[in-house]
């Protein structure tokens, strides 16, 4: 079966909804990380489900525990974590298969990759044949404090296996600024009136023009007293640093604000704890407020289209 009559196969179905809650994982031969099954539901315009096949344990632990606390880490949306993914449309048409890496647009998987998914969404579909007379069939070794997982073996066989749940990698964030900037910025005047309202975001529909484009970021600050717009500031990953060495550049690139308009803020205005995590390390070299707000207006509208 194609890909696409394997998404058909799954639609028809009809367990997105019993499978939503349930997470399990997929190893086929040759592959150096397992793959984990995700269910995302859509709203049917057109995207009705979407099914992630998430890389390694590490993406696994990052996208579970953004599940919990939206602020952890720097992935903001699914399509930040390598993956994967079915995209099913409520409509009349054809499931599609897309590649998802970190910081660039989606994009057609590779012929290798395709082949790869054809094979794990085949499993899918069985699993959830399955479950139809099985519904605790993905908790089937809890118990051993393992993920239930379909492992391919030798002649393409697969069987049922329980895999090891793996610990987290510590989690570290490494935010440094340079001991010039900090020493010309402390001797700068304290603006005690002025508020600047402060985001940086993941901008859809924004990308680069590139063989593989990249997604675009954008750094926003407004003046909250008179509604002028001090900064937009467009930037994409680099392969060096990636999405986590762009957020990571965030509190320096404020501080390089800062020192241009020669005057440290009253109030610094946030809108996500993300934000508030990152711009509290230049809170410890500078004295202005940091307070996080639920609605900017002024400065979610420099977003808009």
């Amino acid at each position: 079966m194609t890909i696409a009559e394997i998404g058909r196969s799954i639609d028809g179905l009809d367990l997105w909804q019993t499978v939503m809650p349930y997470h399990w994982a997929l190893k086929p031969r040759g592959t150096a990380l397992p793959y984990f099954c995700v269910f995302l539901k859509g709203d049917n315009a057109p995207v009705k489900a979407r099914i992630l096949l998430l890389e390694g344990w590490q993406t696994f632990h990052e996208y579970i525990k953004v599940r919990i606390d939206r602020n952890f880490g720097f992935a903001t949306s699914p399509m930040e974590f390598p993956h994967y993914e079915l995209v099913v449309c409520g409509d009349s048409s054809d499931p599609h298969l897309l590649r998802y890496d970190p910081g660039y647009m989606p994009a057609d998987p590779s012929s290798a990759g395709e082949e790869l998914c054809r094979k794990m969404l085949w499993e899918v579909l069985g699993v959830m044949m399955r479950l139809e007379g099985d519904a605790e069939l993905p908790l089937k070794y809890a118990a051993e404090k393992s993920l239930f997982a379909r492992v391919e073996g030798d002649g393409g066989v697969w069987r049922d296996a329980p895999l090891s749940i793996q610990d987290p990698q510590p989690y570290v964030e490494r935010i440094s600024f340079g001991k010039k900037e900090l020493d010309v910025a402390k001797d700068l005047p304290f603006a005690a009136e002025e508020v600047l309202d402060v985001d940086f975001r993941l901008v859809p529909g924004l990308f680069t023009r590139e063989k593989r484009p990249r997604c675009a970021y954008m750094l926003s600050v407004v003046d909250a007293k008179t509604g002028e717009i001090v900064l937009q500031e467009k930037s994409t990953v680099n392969p060096d640093g990636g999405l986590r060495g762009l957020w990571e550049s965030v509190p320096v690139r404020v501080l390089k604000l800062i020192l241009a308009r020669g005057r440290i803020p009253g109030e610094i205005r946030l809108l996500s704890g993300r934000m508030f995590r990152i711009i509290r390390t230049l809170c410890m070299h500078l004295p202005f407020k940091l307070s996080l707000h639920d609605s900017l207006p002024r400065l979610e509208a420099t977003f808009s289209p």
